[in-house]
């Protein structure tokens, strides 16, 4: 089952009051194609139960630790829904679905006591289910971050905050900060996990795409195309 968790404190972080960035309406990124997200909802049977079978995979298990039940998923995807933090979304080419992702807003999450620039930025936590899909996880993460920014004008920055030890994701989170000049600023100690911090900056992100020959030129290169 998923574990329960305290409500969000929406009032302060650093002793200052939350932009109206925390509270904006959600609306699902439109990724460069062939990317495209499809919405994860309390009410979406199917996708619950595609998530339900990707987290119970041995490769995702050691990635993500939430392999629960069918109960246990419905439960927690309707706590993501409770409140504007979090929203969860399958990720996939032309139809065929190959991963899961959440974004969430960092102001409201316990990471932004852990840097000093959250309160515009997004963060993803994220992992591939399908096998066939095992090579497209920089291309994805790329385009997500590009996806992003091009709905959400007033998102400054995109975090990822995988385990220290998954030596895996950071491997990947710091060919993205290659690809878009992004930085890793260390190890953190959040109450839950000992975890790496990357961040993708905008205007490093775009400025890093117009000297590559864009998103298109560049995730065709990855082989995201």
């Amino acid at each position: 089952m998923a574990s329960k968790r305290q409500p969000i404190d929406r009032s302060r972080r650093y002793g200052k009051p939350l932009t109206d960035f925390a509270f904006q309406e959600w609306q699902v990124p439109t990724l460069p194609p062939p990317w495209e997200l499809t919405p994860v909802t309390p009410a979406t049977a199917a996708e619950i139960d595609q998530v339900v079978h990707w987290m119970a995979q041995p490769h995702v298990q050691f990635a993500m630790h939430k392999d629960w039940d069918r109960d246990g998923w419905q439960a927690e995807i309707e706590f993501q829904f409770s409140d504007n933090k979090t929203r969860p979304f399958l990720v996939g080419q032309d139809g065929r679905r190959g991963g899961y992702v959440e974004l969430y807003r960092v102001a409201l999450d316990v990471v932004a006591d852990y840097y000093d620039t959250p309160d515009r930025d997004m963060g993803m936590h994220g992992c591939i289910g399908e096998p066939d899909y095992f090579g497209y996880a920089l291309p994805f993460w790329v385009a997500l971050i590009a996806g992003v920014f091009e709905t959400y004008p007033d998102c400054t920055g995109v975090i990822s905050d995988p385990t220290a030890s998954n030596q895996l994701v950071r491997t990947l989170d710091r060919n993205v900060c290659k690809i878009v000049d992004g930085h890793e600023l260390g190890e953190i100690d959040l109450p839950h996990k000992q975890a790496a911090l990357f961040r993708f900056e905008r205007e490093n992100f775009y400025a890093a795409m117009k000297r590559q020959g864009g998103v298109d030129v560049v995730l065709r290169e990855l082989g995201g195309h």
